[in-house]
């Protein structure tokens, strides 16, 4: 008889989305044994507030375009049709109801641990999930004091790159397009975001 769905939940702004994120959401997916990993765009951060440059509807068709080749990927636009704060906890009831039995696993990168005593009704989030660290083989990591929550470590390639860098070396003409998926490259060229996205890094 076969066990419970898992299914891995991977938020965040995903401005742009880019290989990095593919690439730890695939080795989570081994690891973890997961039969989905569901992207989630994040609406208005609760801790950042409304400081995401880009349109909603456009990174939902970025994070859509770059897990679409993916057979265990999916995407979630929820959180951006919520107003106000968008939190995690809501997110995780709203699934674990939508889906009786499933067994959610939510991934974090180590790089914001030391905020997570900030998220909103901590416990009860790992009441409603186990919480997997995504984290390189070499590092160590520790959650707040405040935080007494079970955490599961789980060891990812090492990717030095972020979203705000793949920004920045738009606006500023330098080579980004092998930082995303060919698809997001596109969508970023279209749309002229970033800044100077048909400059030096259009050309092939």
């Amino acid at each position: 008889m076969a066990g419970p769905i898992r299914l891995g939940i991977f938020g965040g702004t995903f401005d742009p989305p880019h290989v990095g994120h593919l690439i730890v959401a695939d080795d989570a997916a081994a690891a973890l044994g997961l039969d989905r990993v569901l992207f989630v765009p994040t609406g208005e951060h609760p801790l950042k507030g409304s400081r995401v440059r880009t349109a909603a509807e456009v990174r939902l068709e970025m994070v859509r375009a770059a897990t679409a080749d993916h057979e265990l990927f999916e995407v979630d636009g929820r959180e951006l049709r919520r107003s106000g704060p968008s939190y995690t906890i809501e997110t995780i009831e709203e699934l674990a109801g939508e889906n009786p039995g499933v067994e959610l696993f939510l991934l974090i990168g180590s790089d914001i641990l030391g905020e997570f005593d900030r998220w909103h009704r901590v416990d009860a989030i790992a009441k409603r999930a186990r919480i997997a660290v995504l984290t390189r083989a070499e590092a160590e990591f520790s959650a707040p004091v405040a935080v007494k929550v079970e955490l599961l470590r789980v060891e990812v390639t090492s990717i030095e790159i972020s979203s705000s860098e793949v920004r920045e070396r738009v606006a500023s003409g330098r080579p980004y397009r092998y930082l995303v998926p060919e698809s997001v490259y596109g969508i970023i060229q279209e749309h002229e975001l970033y800044g100077k996205a048909k400059l030096k890094s259009a050309r092939r």
